[in-house]
């Protein structure tokens, strides 16, 4: 359950961290603002469970049908933007599959599907775990898209139209961090004093990467910035600034959102799993993901109603697309472009009937440029009547 209740969440605006461009979001202020404490920042070896605020594993079985039942406020727009996963699993039985979609309805300027730390929860210091997921269709072109960020809660009377300080970004086929910090009690609008990026290196596929990351929050030289990948300590920012002089401290927020979509694909899907946020009092031990359970491409049996006509597709591919219903969506005045040149394997499409379909859908590897990261597979024709 939530330990805390959203006054306002209003997600983020994004574009290319440059200065030129920024993530935009408005928040209210929070009053939350501890003291900043120095603290050992080399992995503990005891855990205390009283040191996390939050902690994730998907496990809670009223996630199926509430996205909303855990820890974490989930900010989404379609029914496949948040889903329970059983087959791809770091720890337990369950992952979060996230996934959006070229065709989602946008939220604030942007597509995405975020869970999010609640904002009064927010402290000056803390460590952060989590696990994600890269699945071999994921594709990441040079507009590049936001999986992890600690996104910060701008004073009364800023602007509010300002990129994170510190983001986990993939773009080009690489992962990165993005630090910014501006020492402006009232920043400029989309500017900050610093701004670095670092390369973390290729997005690993079809294997789950361990994150740990600890930060001091400051916009002075006394911030500490701390990240562990796999295991391995790929950032040290020791006595460094690394945020804004605002008096409210940074959330986390973890999913995949994109601001602008090119031409590498039309759907960005990554898992989730053990996810931890931890106090001041923390530590990498804490924190640190657990499970180590081996992982297999998904696989699942769905129905699927196709329609009896189709019709012109016009997008990053042009060509005939079939009219389709998936899930919730069966039975509703609502079809779906489906491409026909990616259609349903083994199934031959006659014009003039309406179909129920069973078919087989997994997660497709190595897909071409543009093609569809789903495999369909025809199990049976269920039903087929004349229009």
């Amino acid at each position: 359950m939530k330990k805390f209740f959203y006054i306002l969440l209003l997600a983020i605006f994004a574009c290319s961290p440059d200065n030129e461009d920024a993530i935009l979001e408005q928040q209210p202020t929070s009053s939350d603002t501890p003291e900043s404490m120095n603290l050992e920042s080399e992995p503990a070896l005891n855990r205390d469970p009283a040191n996390l605020i939050y902690t994730e594993t998907f496990e809670n079985p009223d996630l199926n049908n509430n996205p909303q039942a855990g820890d974490f406020y989930l900010e989404h727009a379609e029914n496949h933007s948040f889903n329970i996963e059983e087959n791809i699993v770091k720890e337990g039985s369950q992952a979060g599959r996230f996934e959006i979609k070229k065709s989602d309805s946008k939220i604030w300027g942007g597509h995405r599907t975020e869970m999010s730390q609640a904002q009064s929860t927010a402290r000056a210091e803390g460590w952060y775990g989590f696990s994600q997921y890269f699945p071999d269709s994921y594709k990441s072109g040079s507009t590049g898209e936001v999986i992890g960020q600690w996104h910060d809660q701008a004073d009364e009377g800023e602007h509010v139209d300002r990129s994170p300080s510190n983001t986990l970004l993939t773009g080009d086929g690489r992962i990165k961090w993005m630090a910014r910090w501006d020492a402006d009690k009232i920043m400029d609008s989309g500017y900050s004093d610093g701004l670095e990026y670092i390369d973390l290196g290729p997005i690993p596929k079809n294997e789950w990467i361990d994150w740990v990351v600890h930060i001091k929050y400051s916009h002075t030289n006394t911030g500490i910035l701390e990240v562990w990948m796999n295991g391995e300590k790929v950032i040290d920012r020791q006595n460094m600034p690394n945020s804004y002089n605002d008096d409210a401290y940074p959330y986390f927020k973890f999913g995949v959102y994109k601001w602008n979509w090119g031409s590498a694909s039309s759907q960005k899907v990554i898992y989730y799993d053990e996810v931890r946020i931890g106090t001041e009092n923390s530590s990498y031990d804490e924190v640190k993901p657990r499970g180590s359970e081996e992982v297999v491409l998904p696989e699942s049996k769905i129905n699927m109603m196709v329609n009896s006509y189709t019709v012109s597709c016009v997008g990053e591919m042009e060509g005939t697309c079939l009219l389709v219903q998936e899930g919730n969506m069966i039975g509703t005045e609502n079809w779906e472009n489906f491409y026909f040149s990616n259609s349903i394997e083994g199934f031959t499409y006659e014009p003039g009937f309406v179909y129920g379909l069973e078919v087989k859908k997994t997660e497709a590897e190595n897909t071409p440029l543009g093609g569809s990261s789903i495999k369909y597979e025809l199990v049976e024709i269920v039903s087929k009547e004349a229009q």
